[in-house]
């Protein structure tokens, strides 16, 4: 039996109406951060979401990367940051706690046990007693709030092993390396000023003319004013500062 010749097309195909292939991703346009969310929301349907799920939103005329980061609901669509190394950009970050062991008395009286940090949801929660995964919600094995986590009818004796897991979010900070403190006249004498305030001020790190200095020996820091101690700032002087900050 001969084959039938198929459709063979000299030319491209160019669409009337080019679209991005993943055309729920968006861009969906709005004057103000929340209803740019809400169109999004309202556009993606939770039947085609799936966590990790990137969207694109365009707020006041600035683009922004969005993601279903800890799950498929609506809060759960939040901005994506990709952190910070040397020079890099502030954020948040998720952070996996593993293996914790949540602090409270285990006397078969106790239900109400803490977590050592807020997770980033109380459904990412994953809770084992002697091995075995526990239930959350109500009616069910616990509920958690903030960092607290109440048991139901469920009693802890103090031979029992209670493990948790859950994701956290972690503050990433940017740097500011080798940055030129400007002289400035603070108080009726000579001071330098940087353009960001030192997070936590120890951070701080002045080199003048390469020479490291020690804080609150050489220099003290406060509101980004740094005043030095003692001695004259001649013309040639060159002061340089690392630190860490926070937006």
């Amino acid at each position: 039996m001969a084959l039938t010749q198929g459709l063979q097309l000299p030319f491209g195909v160019q669409p009337v109406n080019p679209v991005p292939v993943d055309a729920w991703s968006g861009p969906y346009v709005a004057a103000t951060e929340q209803d740019a969310i809400d169109a999004a929301n309202a556009a993606i349907t939770p039947a085609i979401r799936f966590q990790s799920m990137e969207v694109r939103l365009i707020i006041g005329g600035v683009s922004h990367k969005y993601w279903y980061r800890d799950g498929v609901a609506d809060a759960d669509l939040v901005e994506f940051s990709s952190g910070a190394g040397s020079g890099g950009s502030g954020g948040l970050l998720t952070e996996l706690v593993l293996n914790e062991i949540p602090s409270g008395t285990m006397d078969g009286l106790n239900k109400t046990f803490t977590l050592a940090f807020e997770p980033a949801s109380p459904q990412s929660i994953m809770l084992w007693l002697n091995g075995q995964l526990l239930t959350q919600g109500p009616g069910q094995d616990y509920s958690a709030s903030g960092k607290t986590i109440l048991f139901g009818q469920m009693s802890l004796e103090p031979e029992d092993k209670l493990i948790v897991m859950y994701p956290r979010q972690v503050s990433v900070k940017k740097f500011s390396l080798n940055e030129v403190a400007a002289t400035v006249m603070f108080s009726g004498s000579i001071a330098l000023q940087i353009e960001k305030s030192p997070d936590p001020p120890q951070s701080l790190m002045v080199f003048r003319n390469g020479q490291l200095l020690t804080f609150n020996t050489d220099y003290t820091e406060s509101n980004r004013i740094v005043r030095l101690v003692g001695g004259t700032v001649e013309e040639d002087d060159i002061f340089l500062a690392t630190y860490s900050y926070m937006d």
